[in-house]
């Protein structure tokens, strides 16, 4: 009889699993074809209906998880800015020396819009909008915490930088990657897959060099800031 029990206790602690984790999977699924869909047409021109042949499901399928279209845009943009956030952050926290931190953030932010340029494409698209938009209200939040985390590398590395100045380099190191993703590989669209990565590559290098050179700078000017105040 003991046995017996403990069978009804497994089946029934894992009877529901099974619909749980198909239930996830089917909102992956449709996160996905709905950022793709969003990235490539815009909102206004995706339609539920788009979604839902794009994962081979009903309307009504797409609403149990759903309840409008706009409530699947604020999550599809809310996942992809908090996948960058927890990429970015998790290497600006690390114990390596600063600058490799600040290094390490950048190939990582390149790196993640190679594999999912259809993020560019959601920025840019929201990037148009006014301030009502869904990363306007998301964006201030990380971007404070990539702040606080580049400043106090920066100041590791004696830089004195003010918030302008850490703005300046965010848009540095993150806006050309982002316009290169979105507007400039778009352009060329006859080079096949290989052409795309080496490029993609070339870029990260070419950026990862401009980084280095503007950390310089900063230090330089650091110092001789310093030096003025002291004389």
């Amino acid at each position: 009889m003991g046995g017996t029990a403990k069978k009804a206790r497994r089946k029934a602690s894992s009877g529901p699993r099974r619909p749980q984790k198909r239930g996830e999977h089917n909102r992956q699924r449709i996160l996905a074809a709905a950022e793709r869909l969003f990235a490539e047409r815009g909102y206004s021109d995706t339609s539920i209906d788009a979604v839902a042949d794009a994962v081979d499901m009903h309307q009504p399928g797409i609403y149990y998880y759903f309840p409008s279209k706009q409530a699947l845009y604020d999550e599809v943009v809310r996942e992809a800015i908090m996948s960058l956030d927890d990429r970015i952050k998790e290497l600006l926290v690390s114990s390596d020396p600063p600058e490799e931190r600040l290094l390490a953030s950048v190939t990582a932010w390149v790196d993640l819009l190679a594999e999912r340029p259809t993020l560019a494409h959601l920025i840019l698209h929201e990037s148009a909008k006014p301030a009502s938009s869904q990363i306007a209200r998301i964006l201030p939040e990380m971007g404070a915490r990539v702040q606080s985390m580049v400043d106090r590398a920066f100041r590791e590395l004696g830089i004195e930088a003010t918030a302008n100045d850490i703005f300046h380099y965010a848009s540095v190191t993150t806006g050309a990657a982002l316009f290169f993703v979105a507007a400039m590989q778009p352009l060329m669209p006859e080079r096949q897959e290989p052409e795309v990565k080496r490029s993609m590559e070339r870029h990260k290098h070419l950026l990862l060099s401009s980084t280095r050179d503007l950390i310089r700078t900063m230090r330089e000017e650091s110092v001789c800031s310093k030096k003025v105040r002291e004389a």
